[in-house]
């Protein structure tokens, strides 16, 4: 069996317990789901959102053990491999519950790109173009990614698929789902509403700015360079602003050549907003 690659997110004793893993390539909108969860489970049960300083939701489990072991990482170090290098062996997730969070690829791309050249440790010294062409973590690594994760749905105890754009599109009710399926008893509308606004783009942004969460998770590369945040825009669609016309036919045909047909639409789906 190949043990995912446990990132600086989450030790190996918190991921030999976690009961959900929550799972996407980087870029997909995982820490607003992250702040967002985090705060529901906080009013919830009644526990100060303080306790998951660093964002990890394993801290309200240890204080009240019937909040369920969430646990947050990419899994295989995805964005470090060629697709030749991921590790089809999902066997580790038996037994669990496995929330993917997939984005948009192009959007995901673009975002992925700032990520890997503003963001300390990720030193990639070449442009937009090439790196959207890249053979180690970019587009061609996360389609295979995807792929692979569609034929292993089946393994989890339970599989749940979402997206960023649906998460958008109506952030309390998908909020509200991927929060049944954890585990996490229905919150009440307030705490729902309570938990959307605290994950709101401009509070995000502000928490950012100030590190309220003291952690690399949620801090820019530079204050004064916006493309280094990690709330750096919250657009859905927005590859079009940096894309050339020949970068977005070389993506569509990646994805309409490469991955399976029943995720392509998550794949395109900015297409279907504006």
């Amino acid at each position: 069996m190949t043990l995912p690659t446990p990132s600086q997110e989450g030790s190996w004793d918190a991921a030999d317990s976690a009961e959900v893993v929550v799972i996407s390539f980087p870029k997909c909108g995982r820490t607003w789901l992250r702040v967002m969860m985090g705060k529901a489970i906080a009013a919830r049960w009644g526990l100060p959102m303080e306790v998951c300083a660093d964002l990890q939701l394993t801290a309200f489990s240890e204080i009240e053990p019937t909040v369920p072991r969430i646990i947050f990482w990419h899994d295989d170090r995805v964005a470090w491999r060629s697709p030749n290098e991921l590790s089809s062996d999902k066997s580790w997730y038996r037994g669990r519950k496995v929330v993917f969070l997939a984005r948009d690829l192009r959007d995901t791309m673009v975002s992925h790109y700032f990520q890997r050249t503003r963001r300390p440790g990720n030193p990639y010294r070449g442009e937009l173009g090439d790196f959207l062409a890249a053979e180690e973590g970019s587009l061609r690594t996360c389609v295979a990614f995807w792929n692979i994760w569609y034929a292993s749905r089946g393994i989890p105890e339970g599989f749940l698929l979402t997206s960023y754009e649906r998460l958008a599109a109506d952030t309390t009710g998908e909020l509200a789902r991927v929060l049944e399926f954890c585990g996490v008893p229905s919150p009440a509308p307030g705490t729902l509403r309570e938990a959307v606004e605290f994950g709101s783009f401009d509070r995000m942004r502000a928490m950012e700015a100030a590190d309220v969460f003291h952690s690399e998770k949620l801090r820019p590369g530079r204050l004064d360079d916006i493309e280094s945040y990690k709330t750096r825009r919250g657009i859905v669609g927005g590859y079009r602003d940096y894309l050339t016309p020949q970068q977005i036919a070389y993506a569509d045909a990646q994805i309409e050549g490469r991955l399976v047909p029943d995720w392509q639409p998550l794949a395109l789906a900015a297409d279907m907003v504006g």
